[in-house]
């Protein structure tokens, strides 16, 4: 991909997802007609067992050149952060924008976005999209709202992550940062957020919370009871891990000075 200062990669995470790829293409089909800028489509099956690999990869190929997209598909099935450490650390445009197959926020989102910043991202830093944002537009069950409101509150009090919506897929890094981040991920499933998130206020990274769009897809894969048990423990496990554990301690000032070194180039 030529090199371009707005140009895009966008990683998307797919597991189990034949039956929703038609929203999928055409929200990128969307995002290709009002993008300016160069961009890669980046699909990453995770492992899927209903044929997600093959039927993605046709659906691109009659919509987009070969040039613009990629499927990467991994044999196993690792969590959704493990499927985006696969396809970031592949991903070559300058930013990366990491969002969900199942298009609860469009990728051409990020176009609303970059109207709102004056037509510039902001240097080296991390823009999320937060549900809870005050100019955001929800469609979204009560009780989802409930639940993600008490993981955040969790979050807050674990952490010192102090954004109001961690868990929103539709993630815009620039490149260096994402991969600097995905690098050595531990988290690859759900709370895979709280570990990027916390590592990122480590090394001073800014993040900072963008409105978006979002209506809530059933998702049959997702139990909220007990995904949300695993991702309460899980950021339990990692909050006590960076603040106490040497070797984790260890691991974050190596990552600081690689962070720093990045920033030194010219």
């Amino acid at each position: 991909m030529k090199t371009h200062p707005l140009s895009i990669s966008l990683v998307i995470p797919c597991y189990n997802e034949s039956k929703r790829l038609p929203l999928l293409i055409k929200g990128l089909e969307a995002f290709h007609s009002d993008w300016e800028h160069h961009f890669e489509i980046l699909v990453v099956d995770d492992g899927s067992q209903d044929g997600t690999a093959p039927l993605v990869k046709q659906l691109l190929e009659n919509k987009f050149p070969n040039r613009l997209f990629k499927v990467i598909a991994l044999p196993q099935n690792q969590g959704k952060g493990g499927a985006l450490q696969a396809g970031v650390e592949q991903a070559r445009g300058n930013y990366i924008l990491t969002l969900d197959a199942d298009m609860a926020a469009q990728p051409t989102q990020l176009i609303a976005w970059l109207k709102q910043l004056n037509g510039t991202f902001p240097e080296n830093t991390i823009l999320i999209a937060s549900r809870n944002h005050a100019l955001s537009k929800i469609e979204a069950k009560t009780h989802r709202k409930i639940t993600g409101s008490l993981f955040n509150q969790l979050v807050q009090f674990l952490t010192p992550i102090r954004q109001s919506d961690t868990q929103c897929g539709f993630k815009l890094y620039p490149r260096f940062i994402g991969q600097l981040l995905f690098r050595e991920l531990q988290l690859k499933g759900w709370a895979h957020d709280i570990e990027l998130l916390y590592k990122a206020y480590y090394l001073d990274i800014p993040v900072k919370a963008m409105p978006v769009e979002w209506t809530h897809v059933n998702d049959e894969k997702i139990d909220v009871l007990r995904d949300g048990i695993k991702m309460a423990w899980q950021t339990i496990k990692i909050s006590w891990q960076f603040q106490f554990h040497p070797k984790k301690r260890k691991e974050l000032n190596t990552l600081k000075i690689a962070y720093q070194k990045e920033l030194e180039q010219p």
